[in-house]
């Protein structure tokens, strides 16, 4: 039986690797048919303008330099606006559904990226159970869509680990071509965020535990040394593509330092919702962001993750004893623990800012998703040394290895149950540790993008179809947003335009998103709800409500929260 089960593997492939390719397709296909049903992001046109202005510096002969003055866009680069502004006239969509489908294919393709991590370091169940982990997390899949900038500083930073982990695997000669190829990763990198410059520590550590793992000796140590200097050729690499991508960066020579020191202090006038709490994004507790991951993540994939810590020290020392594919499994697996962690530990450790969640450090989701693998894979392999009910006849039972994964299918299925009832608004979930959305709507930053609108404009539209059809009195109406003007225009039919002045307006579109939705008041004319959690509603300002405060202080005051530094 062993012996046919080799020979079909060999002819058909490894079925969790078939698995794992229909998967992606699957995704593939997803994004296809969904990736019009987006909402704008408040970021994004100025994101788009920044990439537009950078391609003009280009085109003027490098003297039209107003990128570098446009708001604090120079302390990113701008590989992915630039790119997007490029393909926009080849694809027969608006612009921004264009950076929707662009963001959302490099997403799927970072949990491919994940998928062969995991596949190299624990195996091919590990593999696509890591990618299947990150597939399913809301504030990824939802992300693919809206978080433009740190999707695909993610699956760089996380293809920069999977590029250490191959030249691990040629030390300490590593061959010419992955050297330049990590030095491009890492160049694309820099070329959306600064923080990119982690990767240098990482290119230490992966060396270090070179040496490690193969005992230390002079010899290990010249060799390390040796293989060293010949990664040196992947920094010029780097640095050209940063300056292609991010070109204030190399207008003086310290520019990417003072980047990364104005991230590390932002203090801007941004308030964020921690557990009902309101913060200004620089007095955020240093719990914020454990807290927030606590949070946001499936339990399946906190759970997974911690399993793999646990089983990491176990396997590592085992790996470093199978010779040099298992020592490069062992580094490997300490550079995923490295990339997951370390960025947490230093947000904390710092008291760095922190605001809209955990959208800025997603890039520590695809080495957690790679432990989640390993830990579930684990799991999988000590279920299978269990068996219940064994004959006395026949010495057969039923494995536990088999139950253990009917309830891992089943928690996946339900998490993608949840995915789909959140459509197209995953990336509000919340997990059940605060009752999901529901429980986490005016205690936590949910809708922070008002990916809400578009359902909004769409209900506002049948309300006035509803009443014109009744009253057949056609007029263009005032519409107040509590949102950027440009997610609103691109939405709204031909008989509503935009107002400034909130008074005049005819109707108020809100998110529930810093209570915004109760700074005007009016009869709710429409909802737009997610399992049981208000993200936004309609009201019509037209007709007199019951009598209720209409300003910010007020607003809070009757929601009965405390506001910290408010």
């Amino acid at each position: 039986m062993k012996g046919k089960s080799s020979v079909l593997r060999r002819l058909t492939g490894e079925p969790w690797d078939i698995a794992a390719a229909l998967g992606l397709l699957a995704l593939i296909v997803l994004v296809a048919v969904t990736f019009r049903q987006y909402g704008i992001s408040n970021d994004e046109e100025v994101q788009h303008v920044y990439g537009a202005k950078l391609i003009d510096w280009y085109r003027s002969g490098f003297t039209d330099d107003s990128a570098f003055t446009y708001k604090n866009l120079c302390l990113y680069g701008g590989l992915f606006d630039m790119a997007a502004v490029a393909l926009a006239p080849l694809l027969p969509f608006d612009p921004y559904e264009t950076r929707h489908l662009l963001c959302a294919l490099i997403g799927v393709a970072g949990i491919a990226v994940v998928w062969g991590v995991g596949r190299r370091v624990a195996g091919p169940r590990a593999g696509f159970l890591a990618g299947a982990l990150l597939a399913l997390c809301g504030p990824w899949y939802g992300g693919l869509f809206n978080h433009t900038k740190d999707v695909p500083f993610a699956v760089l930073m996380m293809a920069a680990v999977a590029m250490l982990i191959r030249l691990v695997g040629q030390m300490p000669r590593p061959r010419w071509g992955t050297v330049l190829g990590f030095g491009a990763v890492v160049g694309l990198a820099l070329g959306i965020r600064v923080g990119a410059l982690l990767v240098a520590g990482y290119a230490a550590a992966a060396l270090a535990g070179w040496v490690v793992v193969g005992g230390v000796s002079a010899a290990r140590l010249r060799d390390a040394g040796q293989g060293g200097l010949r990664l040196l050729p992947a920094l010029p690499v780097a640095y050209g593509l940063m300056a292609v991508f991010w070109p204030w960066a190399v207008l003086e020579p310290l520019n990417p330092l003072r980047a990364l020191a104005d991230f590390s202090h932002f203090h801007y006038p941004i308030r964020t919702m921690l557990g009902g709490t309101e913060y200004w994004m620089y007095e955020v507790p240093r719990s914020y962001l454990v807290w927030y991951l606590g949070v946001k993540l499936p339990l399946v994939m906190l759970g997974g993750a911690a399993l793999g810590l646990l089983a990491l020290p176990v396997m590592m020392y085992r790996d470093r004893l199978a010779g040099d594919d298992g020592r490069v499994r062992a580094v490997g697996c300490g550079l995923v623990a490295l990339a997951a962690l370390f960025p947490i530990a230093w947000f904390t450790v710092t008291h760095a800012p922190g605001y809209t969640a955990i959208r800025h450090f997603l890039f520590v989701l695809p080495p957690l998703a790679v432990l989640g693998g390993i830990g579930l894979d684990r799991l999988l392999g000590w279920a299978g040394a269990w068996r219940f009910g064994v004959s006395q006849r026949t010495g057969r039972g039923l494995s536990a290895a088999a139950l253990a994964g009917v309830a891992l299918a089943l928690v996946l299925g339900r998490e993608a149950t949840v995915l789909e009832s959140l459509h197209p608004d995953e990336y509000v979930y919340f997990n059940e540790l605060v009752g999901g959305v529901a429980g986490a709507v005016r205690k936590y930053d949910v809708d922070y993008w008002v990916n809400s609108l578009p359902e909004a404009v769409e209900d506002l539209s049948d309300v006035i179809a509803a009443e014109e059809a009744r009253t057949h009195h056609h007029k263009t109406y005032s519409v107040a947003v509590c949102a950027e003007p440009l997610a609103f225009e691109k939405l709204a039919p031909a008989n509503m335009r935009w107002v400034t002045d909130w008074h005049k307006a005819d109707f108020f579109i809100a998110p529930t998103q810093e209570d915004c939705d109760e700074l005007m008041a009016g009869p709710t004319v429409a909802e737009v709800e997610r399992d049981g959690a208000l993200l936004a509603v309609v009201k019509d300002l037209r007709k007199p409500a019951e009598p209720a405060e209409t300003t910010v202080e007020m607003a809070r005051l009757r929601t009965g929260r405390h506001v910290r530094h408010w």
